[in-house]
């Protein structure tokens, strides 16, 4: 079965890697982290899969202006700009994120899949 509007099992997949050096605490960040961008992401009709690649300020804030596409193209797009939104909004007041671990999501690359398969 598909399920709509789903931030794709991919997200934050650079992430998982320092989740071994930092322990299985990290892993929980990173769903949390996961969830408060779901719940602000409204996927554009009709979207397409695009990943945003963005900087982190040690206090959970979203650099200014680092938000980009990946691959660039993706920048005019619909399912961008839903994206983007989704990611600034929900950043507003800054993520809950480890301080002690900024290393491990200074550089964030997420992606965005309106449609994923599998749970149901």
């Amino acid at each position: 079965m598909k399920r709509h509007g789903i931030i794709g099992g991919a997200v934050l997949a650079g992430l998982f890697a320092p989740a071994a050096v930092f322990g299985t605490q990290a892993s929980d960040w990173i769903y949390g982290f996961r969830e408060d961008v779901q719940r602000c992401w409204n996927p554009a009709e009709g979207g397409a899969v695009v990943t945003v690649a963005f900087e982190m300020n040690r206090d959970g804030t979203v650099v200014d202006d680092s938000l980009r596409s990946i691959p660039r193209e993706m920048s005019d797009t619909d399912s961008f700009m839903a994206a983007r939104r989704a990611i600034l909004r929900c950043g507003r007041d800054g993520y809950d994120l480890p301080a002690e671990q900024h290393e491990a999501w200074r550089e964030i690359e997420m992606t965005f899949d309106p449609v994923v398969e599998g749970e149901q």
